[in-house]
């Protein structure tokens, strides 16, 4: 697999590109608290958190700087400050490294919270990580952004929204209350999401997208696709097709842009069914088409029990 490299002003220009991407996670100036591990290999991190935001930045080299920023009323908070210290004594908050992997862990004991007005905690962490490590992510309440790595990532959030930038590799991620958002990804990616939106943009290899919360949109995305929801309708340009595009929605319409002259085994269903056929074989009805075009090929499945289906060509 071909690594991810950056120069130093690319790295530069596109963190400060993603960090306007990562929308509710924010960072003062200077950490709360700093650690730094040194891994042999890829090596493997481990997130848990309960309302704290995290953005992980992938890098050349093996270490790990984890750095825990705490705010007030959303204004940095002096290390020193005593009531802070006391406050944070009621979470567990556990950064540390056992055999190669690293744990990033927040949660709540019992009976706390973070306060309320003018005296509200928050914690946000930002990670620097070898480019090569996979990563594990479970939170509740805060967003989780990552950007420049490649290997296996597996998220399951509630509550908080999910980036993804610049990386490779394989992705399985489960949210419950927020977004997912991606742009220029290559490699696996099976997506679940039950509250909120699917947005995925440059994206090349095998997508697997499961929504029952929101609207999919897909953007230059090339491979083999399968999106399927049932909250919302589904819009998809597509640069190349692989062996088969699948697009199913029980709650809204479906428009999809496709390469022309592909060679495609049509299966398109809906309310009503819009598109332009040449060289076309089969059957066409209001409804429906099925059949192939230019000598048939690629599987094109479009279905849609609420809305119409449109499929254009570029």
């Amino acid at each position: 697999m071909k690594k991810i490299t950056f120069t130093s002003t690319a790295l530069l220009i596109t963190l400060i590109v993603f960090q306007s991407l990562a929308a509710g996670f924010s960072v003062a100036d200077r950490p709360y608290l700093s650690k730094e591990f040194t891994l042999t290999g890829n090596g493997n991190l481990e997130v848990r958190t309960s309302g704290a935001s995290v953005r992980v930045t992938g890098h050349e080299g093996n270490q790990v700087l984890v750095e825990m920023y705490v705010k007030r009323n959303g204004k940095p908070v002096d290390p020193q400050d005593a009531e802070v210290q006391k406050r944070l004594e009621d979470y567990k908050i556990d950064i540390s490294k056992s055999s190669n992997k690293v744990s990033v862990i927040v949660e709540r004991r019992k009976n706390t919270n973070w306060g309320n007005g003018n005296n509200r905690l928050s914690l946000s962490f930002d990670i620097q990580v070898p480019n090569t490590i996979s990563g594990k992510f479970s939170t509740s309440g805060g967003a989780v952004a990552i950007q420049g790595v490649e290997g296996e990532q597996d998220f399951n959030t509630s509550g908080g929204s999910i980036k993804i930038q610049d990386c490779r590799g394989k992705v399985y991620a489960r949210s419950s209350g927020g977004s997912f958002h991606v742009d220029r990804y290559n490699g696996t990616m099976e997506v679940q999401s039950s509250g909120g939106s699917v947005k995925l943009y440059n994206l090349t290899g095998a997508l697997t997208v499961n929504s029952s919360g929101g609207s999919v949109h897909l953007d230059e995305v090339s491979g083999r696709i399968a999106a399927n929801t049932s909250g919302g309708g589904i819009k998809a340009n597509i640069s190349t097709l692989d062996t088969e595009l699948t697009l199913k929605s029980s709650g809204g319409s479906i428009s999809a842009v496709v390469p022309k002259g592909l060679g495609m085994d049509l299966d398109l269903r809906g309310g009503r069914v819009n598109t332009h056929l040449t060289n076309f074989d089969g059957e066409v009805k209001k409804d429906k088409i099925l059949g192939k075009m230019n000598g048939g090929g690629v599987l094109v499945t479009m279905a849609s029990s609420g809305g119409s289906i449109n499929l254009d060509y570029k």
